[in-house]
């Protein structure tokens, strides 16, 4: 299976720079290996035991490689050099490819506590999307790039959840229907008032939410007097709905195109860091958007400099979600939640959480192996009858992919530990035959919060 580790997913060794695998290490060895440096280690311990290992092979025989079956199907396989006859490094560049996600080398273990902590409810304040001038930044580059749960989550995406979040538009109470727009836009408004993006500035001084009206943003960044943004240059933000995507436009489902000089960040939760197309981008559309509006030089016009898109559930409900599919998901949880209020009296919330559930200020021993742990849906029922459950845990799969499912099948098990054991259903859209599986979906999920009732 790819991602799993049997005799056959062991790290091998060939001549520095060859392809063709000549020794498999032992299992000793290569569990030595990926306790010091894959991502689920790195203690000084560890890295102390793997040393001799690294020199070992660091001389044998000119030199050799540490090959990783990661990606069984490629000609070639990625790679991991040793380096200082101590530790190893990841070589990627035409000719070796990356670590698949799912790979415990995919990321250093520094790296991937800083990734986990990108996910967690509790962010450092001020959040500053902006850097002051004078510090060193990368020129801007019109692009778009993708980004998903398998990589960092980038600081305009930890605005947007956390406003979300905080506005209450991740959760639909039962019997409740979703706000109005105008409603929903000034509960994003209330949760900016607690949102800084610089000492002492709200974010709710320097926001807009109306496309149509971003040149007042503008003019206000402009005008921002000097002193006022001590630690960033000075900045807002735009959040606006928006309906496609090419690099350096943005199209909003309301107002004229806006033009971003900066990169555009667009998630998308693809299968093993595959390139998403734009027929696919549009697929997922409408977006919610968060923009930084702002000057990438001190004496250049105020623009939109960045942008961050992710789904949400239709233009007129601002629920973010992460796949088109988790749309027909919803769907069949917003029924399910109608007919079990009016013909059983079971009352139940659907929530859509954004933060990781796992509490990184805890000890939380598998943390550096895992990736960030957010059920697609989590839903909370009262009034079940006996054997109904009262928290259950919704998870959209929609591909067929061996090491999608073998990933969310581990991740499965996270979730439902953080949440008391509360069973995971699955909504699996990944056969093609929606209407079937919607169906399937919709009943068990019934008959399992409902309980004998049913």
């Amino acid at each position: 299976m790819r991602g799993g580790w049997d005799d056959q997913g062991m790290l091998r060794a060939a001549p520095k720079g060859r392809a063709d695998w000549t020794t498999i290490l032992s299992r000793e060895e290569d569990r030595l290996l990926r306790d010091a440096f894959g991502r689920h280690g790195g203690n000084a311990a560890a890295r102390a035991a793997a040393a001799p290992v690294v020199a070992r092979y660091q001389q044998m025989s000119g030199g050799m490689w540490f090959l990783c079956n990661c990606r069984p199907e490629g000609g070639r396989h990625p790679v991991l050099v040793p380096v200082a006859l101590t530790h190893i490094r990841r070589h990627e560049d035409a000719h070796w490819p990356a670590h698949h996600e799912d790979c415990a080398f995919f990321r250093d273990p520094s790296e991937q506590a800083a990734f986990l902590r990108s996910y967690g409810r509790v962010q450092a304040a001020p959040l500053r999307l902006a850097r002051a001038f004078g510090k060193a930044s990368a020129p801007l580059e019109k692009a778009i790039v993708g980004t998903s749960h398998a990589n960092g989550r980038p600081r305009l995406a930890r605005l947007l959840m956390r406003l979300v979040d905080a506005a209450g538009l991740q959760r639909l109470d039962a019997g409740e229907r979703i706000p109005l727009l105008v409603d929903q836009v000034k509960s994003i408004w209330r949760a900016a008032r607690n949102v800084e993006i610089d000492e002492g500035v709200q974010l709710s001084e320097f926001l807009c939410t109306s496309p149509g009206r971003h040149g007042e943003l503008f003019e206000k960044v402009a005008a921002a007097p000097a002193g006022r943004f001590k630690e960033t240059r000075p900045h807002g933000v735009l959040i606006a709905r928006i309906g496609a995507v090419s690099a350096g436009v943005l199209e909003p489902l309301a107002g004229e195109p806006l033009a971003v000089s900066g990169r555009v960040a667009v998630f998308g939760e693809g299968v093993g860091g595959t390139r998403e197309t734009p027929a696919a981008r549009a697929a997922r559309a409408p977006y919610l958007g968060a923009c930084v509006v702002g000057r990438s030089a001190e004496n250049g016009e105020v623009e939109i400099v960045s942008a961050y898109l992710h789904p949400c559930a239709s233009p007129s409900h601002l629920m973010l979600v992460d796949s088109d599919y988790e749309r027909q998901t919803l769907a069949q949880l917003r029924s399910l939640q109608a007919w079990i209020g009016a013909k059983r009296s079971v009352s139940m919330t659907i929530e859509k959480p954004v933060f990781d559930l796992l509490d990184h200020g805890n000890a939380d021993e598998g943390a550096a192996g895992r990736g960030p742990c957010i059920p697609d849906f989590v839903l909370r029922a009262t009034g079940v009858g006996a054997g109904g459950r009262q928290t259950a845990i919704v998870e959209t799969m929609g591909y067929s992919d061996e090491t999608y499912w073998a990933g969310k099948e581990r991740m499965h098990k996270t979730m439902s530990a953080a949440l008391a054991g509360a069973p995971v259903v699955l909504h699996d859209l990944s056969r093609g035959a929606s209407g079937e599986a919607d169906r399937e979906f919709w009943l068990g999920l019934m008959r399992l919060i409902v309980g004998r009732c049913a």
